[in-house]
């Protein structure tokens, strides 16, 4: 990999799902850089180095680390713990920052309210990939390829740093999109916050009437739609709590659609239940043919 444009030195913060396929994923790549890493587990970071995807076993200071990409890999609400880790170990005044979080708006509070000295080199990030998978030990080489980063740049970002971190995803396999931390928090909370809503709340209703029968009759189907419910529960706690409006908004949305459906089944209305159902193909079929 040409890392002209590269940095000499990135820090990985929480090595589970994501922060372990960043890892994986510029070993891949034969970065030029060196790699290390930083989590609360100590065992998980000694696995890491075990197998050679960072250098150190552990971190006592970031002092003589230059022109380095700091990632931020954990749960959202374990963000200010982790940065005060990180800054406690006295990273560069021109270290750059970035992050894999979920949710936007907070973290952006907490940078301008707190962290006046850095927040000009954070430069928000959130690679949309993942898996119902968490852990180190499921995270894989490929998990960015060919997938979306949104990059979340605010006002006194300076493009130099996000042009860097872009460069960073597209150089791990990502392409990379721009949305602000605003448009970010509503428009997941719809896409990606909704949907795992939706997959919880299901299995909670069906294990709550059927308990074991739950998947014996389902076909394979019900498997794979509710796969989403076997994610990362701290991860999920963390993403309702810290976009809980868009989230709640996004919930009294799905609601309507859901009354809609459920007074056409009510009243037998065949006509009206096929246009519902053909119109929601339809749209479904087309997007995605467009995408």
């Amino acid at each position: 990999m040409n890392n002209k444009e590269g940095f000499k030195n990135i820090l990985i913060v929480g090595l589970g799902l994501i922060g372990g396929s960043i890892a994986k994923r510029l070993k891949e790549i034969s970065y030029s850089g060196d790699v290390f890493g930083l989590d609360r587990d100590s065992a998980i970071l000694q696995n890491a180095y075990t197998n050679s995807l960072v250098k150190n076993d552990s971190i006592n200071s970031l002092e003589g680390l230059e022109d380095i990409l700091i990632i931020f890999c954990t749960p959202v609400l374990s963000f200010n713990e982790a940065l005060e880790s990180v800054l406690s170990l006295q990273p560069s005044e021109q270290a750059v920052f970035t992050d894999t979080l979920s949710t936007k708006s907070q973290v952006l509070e907490l940078l301008i309210s707190e962290y006046e000295s850095i927040k000009n080199r954070f430069v928000l990030s959130h690679p949309i990939a993942g898996s119902e998978r968490s852990g180190l030990e499921n995270s894989k080489d490929s998990l960015f390829v060919e997938r979306i980063t949104v990059i979340s740049p605010h006002e006194t970002n300076e493009n130099h740093h996000i042009d860097r971190v872009a460069e960073f995803w597209k150089e791990l396999g990502s392409s990379t999109k721009i949305l602000s931390s605003k448009d970010h928090d509503a428009i997941f909370a719809k896409t990606s916050h909704l949907p795992h809503v939706i997959s919880y709340a299901l299995m909670q209703s069906l294990f709550g009437n059927l308990h074991e029968k739950t998947f014996e009759f389902s076909g394979g189907s019900l498997e794979d739609y509710t796969r989403i419910a076997s994610s990362d529960p701290i991860m999920w706690k963390d993403i309702f709590i810290s976009n809980n409006e868009n989230i709640l908004k996004s919930i009294e949305d799905f609601e309507l659609s859901l009354k809609e459906l459920k007074e056409l089944i009510k009243q037998q209305d065949d006509e009206a239940i096929v246009k519902l159902l053909k119109d929601t193909k339809t749209l479904r079929d087309n997007a995605l043919e467009n995408d």
